[in-house]
C-alpha cells in the first residue's frame, strides 16, 4: 500500500511537470476557456432559414448597397457612442470597398479589424489582407486605427495575440454582449466556393468553436491563418455577405455556393460553414450569383440597405 501511494505521488508530480513544460512550449492552449451561454443567446450551428436575401440586377447595384450600408452603420454607431467598429475579410470585398469614397469623416472614428488574415508579414501586398486593404482604400480614407497581426508564421501565437488586442479595446470602441462576445457594428463576410467563411473551412474543428475564443488559428493552408470564430460573426450588430461579378471560369459567379449557403435544406454548417450565417446575415447578390434561386425574384438597393 505504501508503495502504491508513493507511485501515485510520483506519477502526479511527473504529470504536473509535463503540463508545465507543455504550456511553456505552447503545446497546451492558454486561450480563454469555454463559457456557458444563456439559452437566449447561445450560438447556433443550425442552418436556420434565410430571410434577408436580396438579389439585385447588377454588380454596380450590389456595390452601391454595400457602400450605403457601411456609411449608414458608421453614422449610427458614431451617433450612439462616438465610434465605429468594422470587420472586413479579403478577396472580393476589398474590391467592393476600393470604390467607396466616404461622404463624411467616419474613417477617423473607426477601428478596423480583420475577419481573417494569413500569418504573414502585414506589409506584403502579395499575401497580406492588411497591405492590400491599405493600398486599395484604408490609407486613402484616412483610417489609422487598424488592429494588425504581429507578422509571424505562428498561427496559434498570432491568434492568441490578436484576440488579446481585441479584448484590450474598451467597450466604447468594441461593445460586448451579455455573454462577453464582441459586437462589431458591421461585419462584412466573404464566402468561398467550398462554403468557407473567414478561415472557417468545411469539416474542420474551427467551425465547432462556439462558446469561448473570439479568434482561432486555421491550419487548412500554409502559411496558417487566423479567423474570427463563428459566434463573433453571428453576433455583429449587422453581418453582410455580398457576391457579385463573374469570370470566364465562373460565368455565374458563385451561384452554386450561394444556393447552398442560403437555400439548400440538406446542407449542414459543418459541411458548408456559410449556412451557419443564414439567419444572421443580410445576403446581397447580383443576378448571376442569384441565378440558382430565381424563385426569390429581384429586390432593390433600398430594400437591401434597409434590411436589419
Amino acid at each position: 500500500r505504501h508503495l502504491n501511494k508513493t507511485m501515485a505521488r510520483s506519477t502526479s508530480f511527473l504529470l504536473l511537470i509535463s503540463i508545465a513544460l507543455n504550456i511553456a512550449h505552447g503545446f497546451v492552449s492558454t486561450r480563454p476557456t469555454p463559457i456557458n451561454l444563456s439559452p437566449s443567446t447561445a450560438t447556433s450551428l443550425n442552418a436556420a432559414p434565410a430571410t434577408k436575401v436580396h438579389i439585385l440586377s447588377t454588380e454596380s447595384e450590389v456595390n452601391a448597397a454595400v457602400h450605403t450600408i457601411v456609411e449608414c452603420a458608421a453614422k449610427d454607431a458614431i451617433a450612439k457612442r462616438g465610434h465605429f467598429a468594422l470587420a472586413i475579410p479579403g478577396g472580393s470585398v476589398l474590391k467592393v470597398l476600393s470604390t467607396l469614397d466616404p461622404s463624411f469623416d467616419w474613417p477617423t472614428k473607426t477601428t478596423l479589424a480583420f475577419v481573417n488574415h494569413k500569418c504573414v508579414d502585414v506589409t506584403d501586398v502579395s499575401s497580406a489582407i492588411e497591405a492590400q486593404a491599405r493600398e486599395k482604400f484604408v490609407d486613402r480614407w484616412g483610417l489609422t486605427d487598424v488592429i494588425s497581426l504581429g507578422g509571424t508564421s505562428d498561427g496559434e501565437k498570432e491568434a492568441t495575440e490578436y484576440e488579446a488586442k481585441l479584448r484590450a479595446l474598451p467597450e466604447s470602441k468594441l461593445p460586448r454582449d451579455d455573454d462577453g462576445f464582441p459586437m462589431f457594428d458591421l461585419c462584412l463576410v466573404g464566402v468561398g466556393d467550398d462554403g468557407h467563411i473567414g478561415s472557417l473551412y468545411p469539416n474542420r474543428d474551427e467551425i465547432d468553436i462556439i462558446n469561448g475564443p473570439w479568434i482561432t488559428s486555421s491550419y487548412k493552408k500554409e502559411p496558417p491563418g487566423i479567423s474570427l470564430t463563428l459566434p463573433v460573426m453571428q453576433r455583429a450588430s449587422k453581418t453582410v455577405i455580398s457576391a457579385a461579378g463573374k469570370s470566364p471560369k465562373y460565368p455565374n459567379g458563385k451561384a452554386s455556393a450561394m444556393r447552398l449557403a442560403i437555400a439548400d435544406e440538406n446542407v449542414t454548417p459543418k459541411e458548408f460553414p456559410a449556412s451557419a450565417l443564414r439567419e444572421n446575415a443580410v445576403w446581397i447578390l447580383d443576378e448571376p450569383n442569384g441565378s440558382e434561386m430565381k424563385e426569390m425574384g429581384l429586390s432593390s438597393v433600398e430594400k437591401a440597405v434597409g434590411d436589419d
